[in-house]
């Protein structure tokens, strides 16, 4: 029985448990290029964090697993068929309620592992500040590898590109159609602020994209897949033992005077 995952251990092992760390991925449910599933967000984000807590377990870190949420902020991208999108309002009162029933149980530390890159976790997190004495930290999980990236992946792409690919081509090879791939070409903005990447928009995803991807699935395989999300687990993982092992002080995350 895996106890650092919530929805398999009960509650006569669960009580046991002194946890430490609560982690909770959030995923999204939407087109990825014509090739991938609405899932692999979600998958992905759920893969890893249930490696990371695995490892970390192992390390002696108690650490818990909670339910992944599998919607996401996806207003820019609903003009493909079946996306399905919360408001932004709408995953701050998720993570309201969450953070408040981690808090009535007393387990005082909190990773957000965010999977999908239309989410803007930071605002939430700046306003739940000072709502909850719950210590959260946020990882963007693509982002504890990104020094690797660039070795393992030609060309990583952004969104259903060779690094996405090649992550589903390890998880659910059974649910990847490359002959159904397009090459994730976008359109260039015609606005020089936007080109050179100082002015910023809410990328409308139907204007953008053809399909919905961003970046060329091509040379994608399950063996560069399989190493990412090694590389990126493993260092979350690292940070879950730090994390349980700080003292939950008035200095925490940071070292004492």
């Amino acid at each position: 029985m895996r106890a650092w995952k919530l929805v398999a251990t009960n509650l006569g092992r669960a009580e046991q448990v002194p946890y430490e760390v609560a982690v909770l991925p959030i995923g999204a449910t939407e087109a990825h290029n014509l090739h991938l599933p609405y899932g692999t967000d979600t998958m992905q984000v759920e893969a890893i964090a249930d490696t990371a807590c695995a490892a970390a377990w192992e390390q002696g870190a108690e650490v818990m697993l909670l339910p992944s949420i599998g919607v996401s902020v996806n207003e820019n991208t609903l003009e493909f068929p079946w996306t399905l999108s919360f408001k932004p309002t709408t995953i701050l009162q998720m993570l309201r309620d969450i953070v408040s029933c981690l808090e009535h149980h007393r387990l005082m530390k909190l990773l957000i592992i965010n999977g999908h890159g239309g989410n803007e976790l930071k605002t939430f997190l700046r306003e739940l500040y000072r709502e909850t004495d719950v210590r959260i930290i946020l990882v963007d999980w693509w982002m504890a590898g990104l020094q690797d990236m660039e070795t393992i992946f030609d060309d990583p792409g952004e969104h259903g590109g060779q690094m996405e690919t090649s992550l589903m081509l390890h998880l659910r090879p059974d649910l990847v159609e490359m002959e159904q791939a397009d090459e994730g070409a976008v359109r260039t903005p015609s606005l020089t602020g936007m080109r050179e990447g100082w002015a910023w928009v809410a990328r409308p995803w139907d204007l953008l994209t053809t399909h919905s991807g961003v970046g060329n699935p091509a040379g994608s395989t399950a063996e560069k897949g399989a190493e990412y999300i090694e590389r990126c687990s493993a260092r979350i993982s690292e940070l879950l033992v730090e994390m349980a092992n700080a003292p939950l002080d008035d200095w925490y995350p940071y070292e004492s005077d």
